[in-house]
C-alpha cells in the first residue's frame, strides 16, 4: 500500500470513528433527555400528589373545625332555648294556679305521709284550703310558691316539699328532651339549622 492509499485509509477510518463517536454522543444525549424528562414527570406527579394530599388534609381540618364550631353554636342555642323554656314553664305554674285550685291542692296534700305536721307553707291563694286540710297546724305562705305545699313534721325531723316548683324541677330533666324533640319537628323550626337563638327569642 502506497503512502497515498495509507493516508486515505486513515482518513476513512478517522471519519468513521468520528461518526461513531458523534452517533454515540447523540444517542447518549437523547437517553439523558428521556431520563431527565421522565424524572421531571415523576417529580411533577409526586409534587401534585403531595399537593393534593395537603389540600385534602387542609380541607378535612377546615371541615372538622367548621363542624365543631357549628356544634358549639347549636349547643349554645339549645342551652338558651332550654333556659327560656324553663322560665316559661315556671311562669305557667303561676298562671295555672293563679285562681287557686282546691282540687289540685287536696291531691298534693293527700300525697303526704300520715304524720303529725307542725308547719305547712303554701301559696297565698291556698291558705284557706290548707287550713281546712291541716286543722291545728301552723299555715304560712310563701310568695315564691305557685301551688302545692311544703310541710315540716311536728318534731322537725322531716320536711316534705310537694310544691309545684319542686315537682317541676324534678320532672324537668324528663320533660326537656321531649319538648326539644317536638320543637325540632315543628314546621319552620330553625334550631336544626343554627337558628336556635332566633327560636329562643321568639318564645
Amino acid at each position: 500500500m502506497g503512502r497515498r492509499e495509507l493516508l486515505e485509509a486513515l482518513q476513512r477510518e478517522g471519519a468513521e470513528t468520528l461518526a461513531a463517536i458523534a452517533a454515540g454522543e447523540t444517542a447518549e444525549e437523547a437517553r439523558l433527555r428521556r431520563t431527565a424528562a421522565e424524572q421531571s414527570a415523576d417529580e411533577r406527579q409526586r409534587h401534585e400528589r403531595e399537593l393534593a394530599r395537603c389540600c385534602d388534609e387542609r380541607r378535612a381540618a377546615l371541615l372538622a373545625t367548621a363542624s365543631r364550631e357549628a356544634a358549639l353554636i347549636r349547643l349554645r342555642a339549645e342551652h338558651l332555648l332550654a333556659l327560656r323554656l324553663r322560665e316559661r314553664a315556671q311562669a305557667c305554674l303561676g298562671q295555672v294556679c293563679s285562681g287557686g285550685d282546691e282540687g289540685l291542692f287536696r291531691r298534693l296534700a293527700g300525697e303526704l305521709p300520715e304524720l303529725a305536721w307542725g308547719t305547712v307553707t303554701v301559696a297565698e291563694v291556698d291558705r284557706q284550703v290548707a287550713e281546712a286540710c291541716f286543722p291545728g297546724v301552723t299555715v304560712t305562705t310563701d310568695p315564691a310558691l305557685s301551688g302545692g305545699l311544703r310541710a315540716v313534721s311536728a318534731d322537725g325531723s322531716l320536711t316534705v316539699d310537694n310544691s309545684l316548683e319542686t315537682r317541676l324541677t324534678r320532672l324537668w330533666p324528663d320533660l326537656l328532651p321531649t319538648l326539644m324533640a317536638e320543637l325540632r319537628t315543628m314546621p319552620g323550626d330553625r334550631t336544626t339549622e343554627g337558628g336556635g337563638e332566633g327560636a329562643t327569642a321568639a318564645l
